[in-house]
């Protein structure tokens, strides 16, 4: 694929952000974007929210988060062809913003660059250039201290919706599925905010035939969908629910850490919540509630949440037909960092089987332990949360008819049995202080602990 990579940059040396437009009708805000890549090559993909309730004065105040907006998406185009030159003929970006897009940018794009075994750096991957002289100045539409919740359908968001349920929070939603909207109604909330996002069909297209595809950085995306759904709703919280877990990576490639998740790292946590709060509106508070603990606590947290479990789904795989497919990393590590919590029978009507007695997933088992190649390009935990969980699972068996699965942990690790299961203790009770909570929501969640 490098030689594909060279051979698109030469013939697309550059990628224009051209424009935006935004359209309010019937308490719908439209936006479209226009990314050019060549004559033949461009791109307008939608972004709708429903359901505003914004004056025409607030609407002349938007701009700044409906640019910024555009500066996220043009990534999932720009990297068909990884042009060397990114324009931007609809806004200025100063030196910081430019310096903050590009970290985004080859940061969120290194699993991308990993698996199509790109080797570049952030300074050679592009430049930016602005040929606009138009500073769009920040909103001051006026937000009152309440909250906004992203919600995924998984275990995270819900361990969220639960805790901070008698707080003033609306759900947020984005091309809604049922595992979202079931997470919402079974949390005992009315409704939620609906936001739909459409990808323009001619990049499959380029897809199918042969261009650049891979992962970017949806979290950053929803990061600045949120911020825009802030100004419209007039609420000032952006509650993520991403841990502690998230900012630990899969592995090093031209000499960075990649991480699948580097959005949700707190890095990425920090720098996005910065760049909102200096170049949108000053009020924005963008922060992860469940950042100071991880996988391990927050699976010990849902599990007190039973009117969840036929709901909830943390499975890409499966997320358009609402199932668990049992086959992938997200569904074994659901199954392992809930295992310790878990009576086998609730396990059993959960997933419909016990993946610890399913051989086809003996590789992905052992890359999420760490014994073998890297952990799994998906958001799951550390190897040290996998391994405790597992530990503490083999402990509770009663007798040595240990499935498939387990029977291989403990043969591999027979030495080290009892220190993960003391880090099991340990891991559970870790709170990080690397975190952005306001002293309300960090009071709240230690109550909750």
């Amino acid at each position: 694929m490098a030689d594909k990579f060279t051979e698109l940059r030469k013939n697309h040396p550059v990628f224009i952000y051209d424009s935006f437009t935004k359209t309010y009708s019937e308490r719908c805000l439209t936006l479209k974007f226009r990314f050019i890549q060549s004559a033949d090559i461009v791109f307008e993909p939608v972004i709708v929210y429903n359901d505003c309730l914004i004056s025409q004065a607030e609407l002349d105040t938007i701009d700044s988060a409906v640019f910024n907006l555009g500066m996220i998406e043009l990534i999932s185009y720009y990297k068909a062809c990884c042009s060397p030159t990114i324009i931007i003929k609809c806004g200025l970006l100063n030196d910081n913003q430019i310096k903050f897009w590009k970290n985004i940018y080859f940061n969120g794009l290194g699993e991308f660059l990993y698996k199509n075994k790109i080797e570049t750096t952030e300074d050679d991957l592009f430049e930016i250039h602005c040929e606009n002289q138009n500073i769009y100045p920040l909103s001051e539409i006026n937000l009152n201290d309440e909250c906004l919740i992203p919600v995924g359908g998984g275990k995270d968001s819900i361990v969220s919706l639960e805790i901070l349920s008698d707080m003033n929070c609306l759900p947020l939603i984005m091309n809604p599925k049922r595992s979202q909207t079931d997470t919402v109604s079974v949390s005992g909330y009315k409704s939620f905010f609906h936001i739909e996002r459409s990808i323009d069909g001619l990049l499959l297209e380029l897809n199918g035939k042969g261009y650049l595809n891979g992962h970017t950085p949806f979290s950053a995306l929803l990061a600045f969908v949120s911020a825009l759904c802030a100004l419209v709703t007039r609420k000032k919280n952006i509650v993520l629910s991403n841990e502690n877990s998230a900012s630990v990576g899969n592995a090093f490639f031209s000499g960075i850490e990649v991480n699948h998740q580097y959005s949700k790292s707190y890095e990425a946590e920090k720098a996005l919540h910065d760049y909102i709060e200096g170049f949108i509106h000053k009020d924005i508070n963008y922060f992860s509630f469940l950042r100071p603990v991880n996988e391990l606590k927050i699976a010990q947290m849902f599990s007190n949440y039973k009117k969840h479990f036929t709901s909830f789904r943390s499975c890409n795989t499966g997320s358009k037909t609402n199932t668990w497919c049992n086959n992938c990393p997200k569904c074994l590590f659901t199954y392992i960092i809930l295992s310790p919590f878990l009576p086998h029978d609730d396990m059993i009507s959960i997933f419909g089987e016990d993946l610890f007695r399913n051989r086809n997933l003996e590789r992905t088992f052992l890359e999420l332990t760490g014994m073998i190649g890297v952990k799994p390009f998906e958001c799951v935990g550390t190897k040290e949360e996998v391994n405790s969980a597992l530990a503490k699972t083999v402990s509770m068996y009663k007798n040595n008819d240990l499935p498939y699965l387990l029977n291989i942990f403990k043969e591999k690790n027979r030495n080290k049995m009892n220190f993960y299961l003391d880090q099991f203790e340990v891991i559970l009770n870790e709170f990080n202080d690397e975190n952005l909570l306001p002293e309300k929501f960090k009071n709240i969640l230690i109550k909750s602990l």
